[in-house]
């Protein structure tokens, strides 16, 4: 599946097609969320209500790490959904993007690449990141602005 999304990403959007692989592992929601909190190395990956959270508040749903070159999913990813595969199109962004040594005005704004490839992959299957996900355009710009 790496494989594929490399190749989508690479023809559809200014990404490296890299042939170098993340390692992949799997942690609980709520490692990922203290992981998120603790590392600055570690790029937020989509975001989605849960009922555990305070009212706006998002919980953390995968991560990518920098300097491991390690994408972080949660133990409940299965990957045979088109939300589950979006999910790792977005880490693959950021992978690409690290190994490309891609630069940006601020972490955030890798943020902004991420996003959109991943709701043109659900896309591909009728779906969206606001509906599948509930992150609207206007999340996304928010989520990726470099605020000084």
């Amino acid at each position: 599946m790496l494989e594929e999304i490399v190749t989508w990403l690479s023809s559809n959007f200014d990404l490296p097609a890299i042939k170098e692989r993340p390692a992949v592992e799997f942690a609980s929601r709520m490692k990922l969320a203290t992981m998120r909190a603790g590392d600055g190395a570690l790029s937020e990956g989509l975001t989605n209500h849960d009922e555990l959270n305070q009212p706006g508040q998002r919980q953390v749903v995968a991560l990518y790490n920098d300097k491991s070159k390690t994408i972080l999913l949660p133990d409940d990813w299965t990957g045979t959904s088109p939300a589950d595969q979006s999910i790792l199109v977005h880490e693959m962004v950021h992978h690409l993007q690290n190994l490309g040594k891609l630069t940006f005005e601020c972490p955030r704004a890798r943020e902004k690449s991420a996003y959109l490839a991943q709701d043109e992959w659900l896309g591909r299957f009728g779906m969206s990141l606001e509906h599948e996900f509930d992150v609207d355009m206007f999340t996304v710009l928010i989520s990726s602005a470099c605020m000084f």
